[in-house]
């Protein structure tokens, strides 16, 4: 998305130059962070001179459903007008009866409905006179027409009874700051959508029965899901790392694997002193800006004896194994024969010896104990960015 196009600096008599800045600062600080639309709408009712001001997006008008914002205005009323009353707002209704809900469109509650009309209106006697508001001012900052972005939504300021009716030099005021509002307003939402994305990838990362860790470049730990989190404080594992590292160190068996993967050589060690007790397998992450730059890398940890089944599903869909090939790699991790594994799965043992054929070759091993070896064969999982944002490597 196209940053907003450039405005000259603002007309004193419009607006300042001091509190066209301050606005600028209070949206865009707000992207990202739901609470931070109320200093937004604060700061903005200052420059209109507003009683108080909502923000509302579309979503059936529920708070709980879809983002919504407002200053100087009860829970209680913001409640009640986004369960019920949003439905019999006039304004709203002249509003889209008169096609006027489109993106940048600035208009006064007294254009859409003549004043002496509005005030005989339910909607205003029984909702905005409690309130002390009669006067509106008011602009579509998404008519929802682009996907990803902010969903229909609009910003409404009002005014007290006892103060004047917004005028056109307020419609200057906005016309001047609203492409800054719906530039926020419509960051705001994209970073919504990828914090929900990231946060779901995270709850599904958490069900696994395996460590998954990522890392930078740096070899330093950027998440690890709640497998990991249990693996690396378990007093029998702590052999090789009491605690979830911040950074993985360069001079152990797992520390040579991370930073062997950070060259783009992933691969697999078994860790343990007198009897294997920890799987760790390592995936390149590479980047494309610039091409062949190291990315990180993505770290599988499983306990050794559950190992087979933890991992075997995973590795099956990095090679592209078959389901047959896959019935065999849980025995095949264990170190059975291909006589024991025939036995275990009750298949003639030419079977065994032609998918063990197979998943050589797809791996890249050439036999059986260089398996785990000889994962550095692992594909690179590609950290694609285009202009929706980055595509994470289960994404």
């Amino acid at each position: 998305m196209q940053p907003p196009a450039p405005h000259p600096p603002p007309d004193e008599d419009v607006m300042t130059l001091a509190a066209y800045s301050r606005v600028q600062q209070v949206l865009y600080a707000a992207v990202g962070h739901d609470d931070a639309w109320t200093d937004a709408l604060r700061e903005m009712c200052q420059v209109f001179d507003a009683s108080f001001s909502m923000l509302v997006a579309a979503g059936q008008g529920q708070r709980d459903q879809s983002f919504y914002a407002a200053w100087n205005h009860s829970d209680e009323a913001a409640r009640a007008y986004s369960d019920y009353w949003w439905q019999h707002d006039i304004w709203l209704d002249r509003g889209m009866q008169g096609g006027h809900f489109k993106q940048g469109h600035i208009t006064l509650g007294s254009t859409l409905v003549p004043s002496p009309v509005f005030r005989i209106s339910r909607f205003y006697r029984e909702y905005l006179a409690p309130l002390s508001a009669e006067y509106l001012l008011v602009c579509v900052v998404s008519d929802g027409s682009i996907p990803g972005l902010a969903p229909p939504s609009h910003l409404s300021f009002f005014r007290r009874p006892d103060q004047q009716d917004f005028h056109a030099g307020d419609i200057a005021r906005l016309q001047l700051i609203l492409p800054h509002v719906v530039r926020a307003f419509d960051l705001h939402w994209t970073v919504r959508r990828l914090q929900q994305q990231v946060n779901m990838l995270h709850r599904f990362l958490d069900a696994l029965d395996f460590g998954v860790l990522m890392l930078d470049p740096a070899a330093q730990v950027v998440y690890a899901n709640h497998g990991a989190r249990a693996m690396v404080t378990a007093p029998a594992l702590s052999h090789w790392r009491g605690a979830l590292p911040k950074r993985v160190a360069a001079n152990d068996p797992l520390g040579k694997l991370v930073h062997a993967c950070m060259r783009g050589q992933g691969g697999g060690v078994v860790l343990g002193n007198a009897e294997p007790q920890l799987l760790a397998l390592a995936l390149p992450l590479e980047g494309t800006s610039p091409p062949a730059q190291p990315g990180g890398c993505m770290l599988l940890l499983a306990r050794h004896a559950q190992a087979p089944s933890a991992v075997s599903d995973f590795v099956m869909r990095v090679f592209g194994l078959s389901p047959a090939e896959a019935r065999v790699l849980p025995p095949l991790l264990r170190g059975s024969s291909p006589v024991e594994i025939a036995a275990e799965l009750g298949v003639k043992i030419s079977t065994v010896r032609s998918q063990l054929s197979s998943i050589f070759a797809k791996t890249g091993a050439t036999r059986q104990q260089d398996l785990l070896r000889l994962l550095g064969n692992v594909p690179r999982i590609q950290l694609n960015t285009n202009e929706n944002g980055p595509e994470g490597p289960l994404g």
